[in-house]
Formats: structure tokens, sequence, C-alpha cells
């Protein structure tokens, strides 16, 4: 019997590749066996370079996933893709009730954070429906489910991720008729710069797990949404926060 989570012969787009949850997710494909095709608005030459020494393959590429053209352009450029997986996103720290540039903090989150995976979704998943085969993994938050761990969470975030969450299942209604399955994880406090430099308040006598979840404890479920593991599951958004919410 064949191992479902075997990524051997199966090539995976990771957007946000250069951040510290893409460059999870990016490693566990890579162990699994995948071929990676690494993307982020700066071209993550560093964790490619590390994968590569490995004996890895691996490709990295620079882009603006709010630029449809681009995103277009740069899709159309790889050929088939078995897999994609979407960790891209921005957290900025803005006062919404006194703070004059809130609004543009929260159109360049919302730009990021939602118009960015529709981009990449409009560019992959058509072609996958039409091959009748793939798998689709997004990045939401627990922000969508509970306004956040704190009450300093930022609104445009909230409001970025809680969209995306909604277009998980939008997603995976329009593909599934097509063999394409779309799922998400929600991480809780995961230990990452974005995270550190939120400023929020963290009381981890109230976390049932005491700690944050480390990178690689959301590359590795990251790893089986892009498997062959993971088929008849779509529109599912998997909570990673050590039992601090349950859906």
């Amino acid at each position: 019997m064949q191992n479902a989570f075997n990524l051997s012969g199966q090539r995976i787009l990771i957007t946000g590749a250069g951040g510290t949850l893409g460059g999870a997710t990016v490693r566990a494909c890579a162990m699994l066996g995948a071929e990676v095709v690494l993307a982020d608005l700066d071209a993550p030459e560093k964790i490619a370079s590390e994968l590569s020494a490995q004996g890895r393959s691996v490709s990295f590429h620079a882009l603006d996933n709010t630029s449809r053209s681009q995103v277009d352009a740069f899709v159309a450029s790889l050929g088939t893709i078995d897999a994609f997986a979407d960790c891209s996103g921005i957290y900025s720290k803005g006062d919404w009730l006194a703070d004059e540039t809130w609004d543009a903090l929260y159109e360049r989150t919302i730009d990021v954070n939602v118009r960015g995976p529709i981009n990449l979704m409009r560019a992959v998943m058509p072609a996958m429906m039409k091959r009748g085969h793939g798998r689709i993994a997004l990045t939401t938050s627990l922000a969508a489910r509970s306004a956040g761990t704190t009450l300093s969470v930022e609104p445009a975030y909230v409001a970025s991720k809680g969209a995306l969450q909604g277009l998980v299942h939008y997603f995976a209604r329009q593909a599934a008729s097509s063999g394409v399955v779309v799922n998400a994880v929600a991480p809780g406090p995961i230990e990452t710069p974005m995270t550190l430099a939120s400023g929020q308040p963290f009381d981890f006598a109230k976390l049932p797990t005491g700690r944050f979840g480390k990178p690689a404890e959301i590359g590795w479920p990251m790893a089986f949404l892009c498997s062959p593991g993971c088929t008849y599951m779509t529109g599912v958004v998997i909570d990673i926060n050590g039992g601090l919410h349950f859906s």
C-alpha cells in the first residue's frame, strides 16, 4: 500500500515561503519528498539555498500577491502544480480609533491577506479543476474565530482573516465537484516574529498548553493538506491553538 503522505513526485507551490510559517511548510513538504516552488514578496533565496544544499528539488521567485497580472503570469509560467499552500500574510499595528493613518493600514492588510489569496486562487484553481485534481491549503487564524487571543488584536487583521475563512468554504464548494479540495489551518499563538512583534500581552496561564506553538506544528498539518492523504476532506479549517479555542 502506497504511503499517502509521501510527497515524492508532487510539485507544490508555496507562497509566503520566506516567512516563519511558510518556511516550516516548505521544510515539511520538502522532507516528504516534494518538489517545492517558493514565492514571496522578496525572493526566498535563503531557505531555497538551505534546501538545495540538502539535495532537495527547489526553485524560488519574487512575487507580489496583490498584483493580479503578476500572479497570473507567474502561475502560467509554472506549468502543472499538484498542490498549493498559501502562507502569506501581514499584521500591522495601529489604533483604529485614533490613528489617522489606520485606514491605509486597513487597506494594505486587506490587500495582502484577502486580495492576494483571491488573486492566487484565480490563477491556480481553474487549471486544477480542468485536470480534475489538486489540493489547496490556505492560512487563516484563530482571530477569525474568536477575534484573537487578547483584546489588543488589530481589527484589520481580524477582518482579513475572517474574510479568508469564509472564502475557504466558498472555494471548497466551487472546486469540490472537479476533484479539487480546499482547506486551511487556523493557527493560534505561534512563536513567530510577527506574533512577538505584535505587542499582545499573552498570559500563558490562560493557555491550556502553557506555551506558544512551534512553527513546525503548523508546517506539518499544512504538508498533510497538500498530500494525497487529503482527498475527501474539503472546506475544513483546522484549529491549531493548543486548546485555546474549540470550533
